[in-house]
């Protein structure tokens, strides 16, 4: 059977190549014969920058409450490793437009100078609820934000932009997408990113496609690149 980990941030801006997390969260369902546990892991970042209103106003996560946390590198260490472990172990990986988190994490090892998710091990699999979303319901119409997902799919949503609450939602989210969608389940583990990068881009041309019609810059090449985008 295979296992999914939902995995979410919250971070002190938008820019996967300039911004830095200041919590993070690992969550697993394990179920057997008992029921279901959930395993949570994650916590907050000192980011070693000051965060901004703007971001403080969306996740709550203040400049105070980060003071006595994990500092920056050890952050993403404990990330960079976690995700690997997951992956060498054949789990899949999921979240909320998750190339953002995932990527985030890659450059913040380039930018510390520590080994890459690349170069820690195979990219394994990754589920994004955003990515099946918009390719399952293509046309459906309305915002498509983690808490409009929660609704449509009738996921509880307890402390919204938590990092943890956020990665379980997303996992709630995929469970209940299976569901609707069997042909999700179908996809082989060692497939998984070549069916949604093809997914993703088709979704990403369009919208890139949408932009330029109204006079506006295209897409960058490397937003092109899935589940970790490159830098333009």
């Amino acid at each position: 059977m295979t296992d999914f980990v939902g995995f979410d941030l919250e971070t002190t801006g938008v820019s996967s190549f300039v911004d830095v997390p200041v919590s993070y969260g690992f969550v697993q369902h394990v179920r057997d014969a008992n029921g279901v546990t959930t395993l949570i892991e994650g916590g907050y970042v000192n980011p070693g920058v000051a965060i901004p209103a703007g971001a403080s106003a969306i996740h709550g996560i203040t400049n105070d409450m980060v003071t006595d946390a994990t500092v920056l590198g050890d952050a993403v260490e404990i990330m960079a490793a976690k995700l690997t472990s997951a992956w060498a172990s054949g789990a899949v990986i999921v979240g909320m437009n998750v190339g953002y988190d995932l990527t985030m994490v890659d450059s913040l090892c380039r930018r510390l100078d520590i080994a890459t998710l690349e170069e820690r091990g195979d990219i394994g699999g990754v589920m994004d609820i955003l990515v099946l979303d918009r390719h399952f319901d293509k046309w459906r119409k309305g915002a498509r934000k983690l808490t409009d997902l929660c609704r449509h799919y009738g996921v509880t949503l307890d402390s919204a932009h938590s990092a943890a609450a956020d990665a379980e939602a997303s996992l709630f989210v995929f469970e209940a997408m299976t569901a609707s969608f069997p042909e999700i389940e179908r996809v082989p583990v060692g497939e998984i990113n070549t069916t949604l990068r093809a997914w993703y881009q088709e979704w990403l041309s369009s919208f890139s496609s949408y932009l330029e019609k109204k006079g506006e810059a295209p897409i960058e090449a490397g937003r092109y690149a899935w589940p970790i985008h490159l830098d333009a």
